[in-house]
């Protein structure tokens, strides 16, 4: 009974030590909506849309990526946008 209740002691403790210094601190500043002043990193968008396409070679990727840097094609950016919700007034 005496290893029991020490057993439940330490675990218990361990919680409230968890409780106490394990946890995010919390912050009394307000989150900004930064997603009305976010920018589309078109370098980006067009090299993870080599994630979800094929190509024959690399070199057919490659000529891919710059021409959608170019913006040969607008649909990378469309699906980029849907995915991330971003809605039609984000910027690139």
């Amino acid at each position: 009974m005496k290893t029991l209740l020490i057993v439940l002691g330490i675990i218990i403790i361990a919680g409230v030590g968890y409780f106490f210094f394990i946890q995010p601190p919390t912050t009394s500043e307000t989150p900004s909506d930064s997603m009305s002043d976010a920018k589309i990193n078109i370098d980006a968008v067009c090299q993870g849309a080599l994630a979800y396409m094929t190509f024959p070679d690399g070199a057919s990727a490659d000529a891919f990526v710059q021409d959608c840097k170019e913006g040969k094609h607008p649909e990378v950016i469309e699906r980029y946008k849907a995915d991330m919700n971003l809605g039609a007034g984000a910027a690139i």
